[in-house]
């Protein structure tokens, strides 16, 4: 794993507006009961944990693309058991980029991908195809695929799901129709999903996770290899009506299969996740958003009781009050700056590079001990 944390930036460097407070003041760190019991009572050390989950979430990631360098590139090294990873869409890109043997030039390499995205004809499925098709060879070129299916200590495992209805459907009118169907019933509560998607783990053979269908949703494991690691990561990340879906993965068996976000959007281990143990959850929301269709509904997030071994790490206000952007990038500001490029990458890159401080801060504070004191209750 790489212990450099520095990444070459995209445009001439960019001045960051430091504020007045203490520089020790970019990450929060919030903690469901039992996580925050156990970060009082033993702090918190590598082998501590049983997993690491990811969320989707595309060019939002970007915001803690420093902080995950910082816990793969480094926190981790020191750890000797097998620890297991789950992520959906970006999540389950970056987490296949931290198993490769250079970490850190693994993220530098995602994160420029997403950052230097562009869309000079137009956002289109073919355009989107082939700006994702860089993500993902990004991360699999090279023997990427060796190196992540053979790393000493991380195993990941990433979601998707099978789709049925319109959800299947390559047309994407009928798509989109299915995602306004199942939008009003996602209303209903987490069960309107029911009947439309599955939900399906790909995962390292060496240690299958402990998932079950907690939520009621068929829940099925579906071994990573050679022949579909590439399937699985693109099954993944492809959003609905934008991108094309993956059909008849290797191992997972028939049908079309998109976006694990659709139903774990920001995975939450208490929908699916067996293991009590605690886990770590870099995040760029202080909160989680269970599904996709929950985006848009502010009093749909995740209860405490849901996160109740979780640690969520995030940025804080402060650290976007120190960017000019003020908040996450997000993939609507290909539209808003349409035409912009160079503006949008270079505010992208102020936020990338004060994430560089973000890591280096968790790397501080759990030298000293001091997550604790930092930490709140979700």
């Amino acid at each position: 794993m790489s212990g450099e944390l520095r990444v070459k930036a995209a445009a001439p460097p960019l001045a960051i507006r430091h504020s007045p407070l203490s520089i020790m003041s970019l990450l929060s760190i919030f903690a469901g009961p039992s996580a925050l019991h156990h970060l009082q009572q033993q702090g918190l050390a590598p082998e501590h944990l049983a997993a690491v989950f990811a969320a989707s979430g595309a060019a939002k990631w970007l915001a803690i693309y420093g902080l995950d360098r910082a816990i793969f590139g480094q926190w981790l090294q020191s750890r000797q058991q097998p620890l297991p990873l789950f992520g959906t869409s970006v999540g389950a890109f970056k987490l296949a980029a931290a198993c490769r043997r250079d970490t850190g030039a693994a993220l530098d390499t995602l994160a420029r991908a997403y950052q230097l995205q562009t869309y000079p004809d137009g956002i289109s499925a073919a355009a989107i195809e082939r700006e994702f098709r860089q993500l993902r060879d990004g991360v699999l070129g090279n023997g990427g695929g060796d190196e992540i299916l053979s790393h000493p200590i991380l195993r990941l495992s990433c979601g998707a799901v099978r789709c049925h209805s319109g959800l299947a459907s390559h047309n994407p009118r009928r798509q989109t129709l299915a995602c306004l169907h199942a939008s009003l019933r996602n209303l209903s509560g987490r069960g309107g999903m029911h009947g439309l998607v599955e939900r399906v783990v790909f995962h390292d053979p060496r240690t299958p996770p402990p998932v079950a269908a907690l939520d009621g949703y068929p829940t099925e494991t579906v071994a990573l290899d050679a022949g579909n690691l590439e399937a699985a990561l693109t099954a993944s990340g492809s959003i609905p009506v934008y991108m094309y879906g993956v059909e008849d993965i290797a191992g997972a068996g028939p049908g079309v299969y998109r976006d694990g976000g659709l139903l774990d959007y920001h995975p939450v281990p208490g929908n699916f996740w067996q293991d009590a143990g605690l886990v770590l959850y870099p995040h760029f929301y202080p909160f989680c958003k269970m599904g996709w269709f929950d985006k848009q509904l502010p009093w749909r997030k995740a209860p405490a009781t849901l996160l109740d071994n979780t640690l969520l790490l995030t940025p804080s206000a402060e650290f976007f009050a120190r960017t000019r952007l003020g908040r996450v990038p997000d993939r609507a500001d290909f539209k808003r700056l349409a035409g912009r490029d160079a503006e949008r990458i270079a505010l992208w890159q102020e936020v990338m590079d004060l994430s560089l401080e973000l890591g280096e801060e968790f790397l501080t504070l759990a030298r000293q001990g001091d997550l604790a004191s930092r930490a709140r209750p979700l």
